[in-house]
């Protein structure tokens, strides 16, 4: 087995929860190894299951408490790790674990038969996963009945079942996905479109009683759906009956599985698309945008499987708030520039539309490439009074003569240092970023940046670039903001943060070298290394850089 070190382990977990683990050094138990691996059981709040991983990679860790089921290093993993190197640095032996393999494969048929049965009957999730193989049994078409017998008994939950559960039930829709599409591919489509609609009706009715954070269980019935489209289409059913079941299916309350017209399309053929089309139009009509956006959905799912750019214009513009940027980039798409400018313009003008920047982006685009320079030029400044920012700024800037350029920059600025000199502030101490600053930073005024900052405030980042552009011609100005940057950083108690603190310290210590204050510099360093001394990364980091 690979090595590995204490500073391994508080590297992985961090300070905090490596002290954490140290304190639970006395309540590891039954520490074995098996090659790479190092398992036991860690005795928390409630016994929890650790495994770490030593190999080629370096040092990994899963544990079943919370934090680490969540992909943490846990105080737990910091604990097993820490008894292990202590048991091989004093010479004590760590037991192997237990072979079972060699145990399973001694014991008769029977004997196994007995134990996985009392293993199933135990645990909930080894019955599912057993029976999720048992389903993959080849079966045929006598055994039709029988396989939907097993449907309805494997794929039934009754309370709510968790996270590792679910992927046994998730295993067991994939069984029987695999034994449908197996029976498909022998010509029995008739019965698997039977038996296929009924597994997915018992996975939608119960899958609300699921932990399937993961998505294990809604991928695995996609597969289902699949087969199911697949059986329909060959069996040449009654394509009306089918869109109207597709239809139930997709207005009803469950989210798993998930139905589109695309994956019917080939079954429905043009008469149930059309039948289709039909019924969701009536439905649609009839309720409203704000309260059912599920039939909303399926109207702009079903306009597109037909290809229907005016039916999609005509859903995207339902109701008070229509949706004017979708509709322009379907109508880009279809290549009607004319009509998608004209929409732009209508959403740019909505007193009662939210802003939305691409609208003003596409519209001033338009009437650059048409050669309306004035009309671009009168929608970036319209823009700019609604949504005063850096792009904006910059499109602003881009779209101006070099004539007309000063009137406008000092009509900008003008509205930003308005912004900033009737910003209420409030009692916190954070600050929204100044779009004032920023403009000037990129404009390469750094002294009425300086300025304004100074005087209005700015956010960390901000204030980052000013110093670094003040160190140049104030280096006394800008230790004091490095100083504070570093402890803004310090605080957050994070190996990458650290390493950005010490980054600065070093530029902090430079500064004093530029000033002729080496002493002062020195004075900092012993400052940061006494006040911290405790956060041993961040001293590892300054001990890097040789402070």
């Amino acid at each position: 087995m690979s090595g590995f070190t204490k500073d391994d382990l508080r590297t992985l977990a961090g300070g905090k929860s490596y002290d954490r683990g140290v304190d639970y050094v006395d309540a590891v138990d039954d520490l074995q190894v098996d090659g790479g691996k190092i398992f036991a059981t860690v005795y928390g709040t409630e016994p929890y299951e650790v495994e770490l991983t030593v190999g080629r990679r370096g040092l990994d860790g899963a544990c079943d408490c919370p934090w680490g089921q969540d992909g943490n290093f846990c105080k737990h993993c910091v604990a097993v790790g820490l008894v292990y190197l202590f048991r091989r640095e004093h010479g004590e032996a760590v037991p192997d674990r237990f072979d079972l393999r060699t145990y399973l494969a001694s014991l008769d048929p029977q004997a196994l038969v007995a134990l996985l049965m009392e293993l199933a009957e135990g645990d909930r999730s080894i019955r599912r996963r057993l029976e999720a193989r048992a389903a993959a049994a080849p079966v045929g078409a006598a055994d039709a009945q029988d396989l939907r017998e097993r449907i309805d008994r494997v794929l039934r939950i009754r309370g709510h079942v968790g996270w590792d559960d679910s992927w046994g039930y998730a295993d067991t829709v994939g069984a029987i996905t695999d034994e449908l599409d197996r029976l498909h591919q022998v010509g029995q489509s008739a019965a698997v479109a039977s038996l296929a609609q009924r597994a997915m009706e018992r996975v939608a009715e119960n899958y609300e009683f699921f932990d399937d954070s993961d998505g294990q269980i809604g991928e695995a019935s996609r597969a289902l759906v699949a087969v199911h489209a697949a059986a329909c289409a060959a069996t040449g059913g009654d394509p009306v009956t089918l869109a109207s079941w597709l239809l139930e299916q997709q207005l009803g309350d469950a989210d798993v599985p998930e139905l589109s017209i695309d994956d019917y399309a080939d079954a429905l053929g043009e008469a149930g698309v059309a039948a289709y089309g039909e019924q969701l139009r009536r439905i649609w009509e009839e309720r409203s945008p704000r309260t059912d956006w599920r039939t909303d959905a399926l109207m702009r799912e079903y306009a597109r499987a037909r290809g229907d750019v005016d039916l999609l214009v005509t859903v995207l513009g339902r109701g008070s708030r229509p949706d004017y940027s979708g509709i322009v980039e379907v109508l880009t798409e279809a290549g009607r520039d004319r009509e998608a400018l004209e929409w732009a313009e209508r959403g740019l003008a909505a007193a009662d539309g939210a802003y939305d920047r691409r609208l003003a982006d596409f519209a001033a685009t338009a009437h650059t490439a048409a050669g309306r320079g004035d009309g671009a030029l009168a929608l970036r400044r319209a823009q700019f009074e609604r949504d005063r920012c850096l792009v904006v700024y910059q499109a602003l800037h881009a779209a101006a003569t070099p004539d007309r350029w000063p009137e406008l920059r000092a009509w900008a600025l003008g509205l930003l240092r308005h912004d900033v000199g009737t910003a209420r502030r409030g009692p916190s101490s954070w600050q929204p970023p100044s779009t004032l600053v920023d403009v000037l930073l990129w404009e390469n005024s750094n002294e009425e940046a300086w300025q304004t900052a100074v005087e209005f405030g700015a956010v960390d980042g901000q204030w980052l670039r000013l110093a670094r552009s003040r160190a140049e011609t104030h280096p006394a100005e800008a230790i004091p903001v490095y100083e504070r940057l570093a402890e803004s950083k310090i605080s957050l108690m994070k190996n990458d943060a650290y390493a950005e603190a010490a980054g600065l310290a070093v530029q902090i210590t430079k500064l004093y070298d530029r000033l002729g204050r080496e002493a002062d510099g020195r004075a900092y360093v012993e400052r940061l290394r006494t006040t911290h001394k405790r956060k041993r990364n961040f001293m590892a980091e300054l001990q890097r850089r040789a402070l």
